[in-house]
């Protein structure tokens, strides 16, 4: 019997050794495939094969965290051009395509947008869906949603989730539609809630079959959030700051112009990225871990500009140009020890009456056209550009070329006394208003005396006593100080399309060439070139005679030229101090005779606190025939009765805090009638009131007392 029981409990027991194997065995097994399922797992994420990489693709979705880009702001730190956020209206022409003509009438009551131009834009779009479907052959298939989001990811998804030109694809083979129209004006806050509230009445149907009508939202129609780029200052400030643009096709923005392109790696940030799975309709599910960069901000910067000063030069620049009934001005302030520009503003005006030049086409087999007398021709460049918007015009003050007339006189005028040719007890004895050169050229003055001392050459703009000193000079020595100044070359200042100016080559370097330099003619220079050039009359110090650099920021980082010393830049030295010094007097007499008939014209005019030297000019506009054509019969190199003129200054005359430079070109045929067309009428009056508004704000003391305030008889 014990036999039996011991037999009896061997038999459970090897029973119980065999299920513990086969649990164990099972415990394997499972682990095995556990572990297989998640190097699978692992595989197909990490290594997904065609198919399964086309399946994610299709339910995940990427957009981009558009980076904000950095303001320019004034020397004070003040905006002059920032990013703000925007929307506009986004229409599906698939969708849209039923109710066309009601959703047009609808969204131009809200957004003020021509109904021609939504209804252009949208039904091009749909004729060209159509145009596609037919072309496939097939009826249009209903195109799939996508991408569609809600939620948080709506607003950040915006319009990147479907902003491509083109639409996705349909179902199965359809073609590609156009699914993006966008109406480019910037709607507010209030117009873009009021897009979104537009609703249509369609008619419907109850649940019992009846016919209702219902309201529903406009299809196809949505709004989304742009970022948009202001110009605070308006349009005294646009041409100077440019423009920002799409880059190719994409939706990153660029600098397409002025400032907003010069500092354009400075501004620009980093877009961010992410990328979020969606369901089998289309609306977003997660966002991965890892599946997330943030953007980066652009950097600001701050340039030299001052939008007070702008907004002054601006108003007393208008002012001058509808008082000279001009074709336009231009006007800078210059900092001449820093070389910071203050301010830089160029205007262009409509004239009545004005006609275009008939220039001829010796290819056209007509005969040589003739211009009328006294008629005024458009002599300004055309600038569509500005009509379209002001921040797509030429900046004037450094792309467009002028002939300085005699606010280039001082120049050569120094360089002789540099060379010892002007002996201050020599004195000139013209005969007469007019004389022949030695060559036969006639030389004319406005202004006769026939006495004539080399500071006089200067305070009476002397055409005769430039001659001879032009006659004491080298055609080598002369050419050389007009390159030594900055002209024919860059200033350095970085702005796109700044044009490098005209000096004649050694070759093309005649007598008359020679001559003509010395009163302003026979060299083509900008605006900037100018105001650099005399701020070597306007440096302090041992700095008097050296030639600034050129820069817009305020922080001198753009500053790329060599030889910094300090906070003031050398390029090179042009003149002697004691020669800076010695122009500085008879410029000071000029702008005496200036101050005299400005306030003859303007009794009430600003009085006198800062005392000035500087130089007018009075140039006629070159003939210069267009590509392929020649001028018109009757008229030589220049326009007979058309002008630039110009006035140049440093204020105060003793220690010169800014260069002022005021040109206004075309002034009317009534000022000429009345020979006030001159710089020190037209151009004068206007720099002395940016000068009389500027210093007070800049905080410079004036340095005329009240007793000398009253003008010289």
């Amino acid at each position: 019997m014990r036999h039996a029981r011991s037999d009896g409990a061997a038999r459970p027991g090897a029973d119980g050794m065999a299920a513990d194997r086969v649990a164990i065995g099972l415990r394997v097994f499972g682990l095995l495939a556990l572990l297989a399922v998640i190097a699978r797992v692992v595989q197909l994420q990490a290594f997904p094969g065609e198919q399964l990489q086309a399946a994610i693709d299709a339910r995940t979705s990427g957009a981009t965290i558009a980076s904000v880009r950095g303001d320019l702001l004034d020397r004070r730190g003040r905006p002059l051009a920032v990013t703000r956020i925007g929307y506009r209206v986004v229409i599906d022409p698939t969708l849209a395509e039923e109710h066309a003509d009601r959703i047009i009438v609808a969204l131009a009551r809200e957004t003020g947008v021509r109904p021609g131009e939504i209804g252009g834009r949208l039904m091009r779009a749909i004729a060209e869906n159509r145009r596609r479907v037919a072309a496939h052959g097939a009826g249009r298939s209903e195109p799939r949603r996508a991408n569609g989001s809600s939620g948080v990811l709506a607003g950040l998804v915006g319009s990147g989730a479907n902003s491509g030109r083109d639409g996705p694809e349909g179902q199965g083979d359809g073609p590609r539609l156009l699914r993006y129209v966008a109406i480019p004006d910037v709607l507010t806050i209030d117009q873009a809630d009021a897009v979104r509230a537009l609703r249509l009445v369609v008619p419907g149907e109850n649940r019992r079959g009846e016919p209702v009508e219902r309201e529903i939202r406009l299809p196809g129609v949505s709004v989304e959030r742009r970022s948009v780029r202001e110009i605070v200052g308006g349009d005294a400030m646009a041409p100077l700051l440019g423009k920002v643009g799409y880059r190719d096709w994409s939706e990153q923005r660029i600098g397409r112009l002025g400032a907003e392109r010069l500092y354009q790696d400075r501004l620009e940030g980093a877009d961010g990225r992410f990328r979020y799975v969606r369901d089998a309709s289309g609306r977003p599910l997660w966002v991965d871990r890892g599946a997330w960069s943030d953007a980066r901000a652009g950097g600001d910067v701050r340039m030299s500009i001052d939008a007070s000063i702008q907004a002054m030069v601006y108003e007393e620049l208008m002012r001058g140009v509808e008082h000279a009934d001009a074709g336009g001005g231009r006007a800078i302030v210059f900092e001449p020890h820093t070389g910071e520009v203050l301010a830089m503003v160029d205007v262009l005006r409509d004239v009545p009456g004005i006609a275009e030049v008939p220039w001829w086409d010796p290819e056209s087999g007509q005969e040589r056209p003739a211009v009328v007398e006294d008629q005024r021709y458009r002599l300004l460049r055309e600038d569509p550009g500005r009509e379209a918007e002001p921040a797509l015009g030429r900046n004037r003050c450094v792309e467009d070329l002028y002939e300085p007339g005699s606010t280039f006189k001082p120049f050569t005028w120094a360089l002789a006394h540099e060379r010892g040719l002007l002996d201050a007890e020599e004195v000139l004895r013209p005969e007469s208003r007019a004389i022949r050169t030695h060559y036969g050229r006639r030389i004319e003055d406005v202004t006769f005396k026939n006495t004539l001392t080399w500071n006089d050459v200067l305070r009476y703009s002397s055409n005769i006593g430039m001659y001879h000193i032009t006659e004491r000079l080298t055609h080598e020595e002369t050419r050389e100080n007009v390159l030594r100044l900055g002209f024919g070359s860059l200033s350095g200042i970085g702005l796109p399309g700044e044009t490098a100016g005209l000096v004649q080559p050694p070759r093309g370097w005649t007598k008359y060439t020679q001559t003509s330099v010395g009163m302003g003619y026979e060299v083509g220079v900008t605006p900037v070139q100018m105001v650099r050039a005399f701020s070597v009359f306007a440096r302090r110090g041992d700095l008097a005679g050296t030639l600034p650099g050129v820069r817009l920021t305020a922080d001198g980082l753009d500053v790329r030229r060599p030889g910094i010393i300090g906070d003031e830049i050398l390029v090179e030295r042009v003149f002697s101090a004691e020669t800076a010094q010695a122009v500085r007097e008879p410029m000071r007499l000029v702008v005496d005779r200036m101050d005299e008939m400005r306030l003859r014209t303007f009794p009430d005019d600003v009085p006198v606190r800062y005392s000035m030297f500087g130089k007018s000019g009075t140039a006629y506009i070159a003939c210069t025939p267009p590509p392929g054509m020649k001028r018109p019969a009757g008229i030589g190199g220049y326009f007979t009765d058309q002008y630039n003129s110009s006035f140049l200054v440093a204020a105060p005359a003793g220690d010169p805090a800014i260069v002022v430079l005021v040109v206004i070109d075309d002034p009317g045929p009534d000022a000429i009638a009345q020979r006030r067309h001159y710089g020190s009428w037209v151009a004068g009056p206007v720099v002395r009131r940016i000068v009389e508004r500027v210093l007070p704000y800049a905080g410079v003391p004036g340095d005329v007392g009240q007793a000398d305030r009253s003008m010289p008889e």
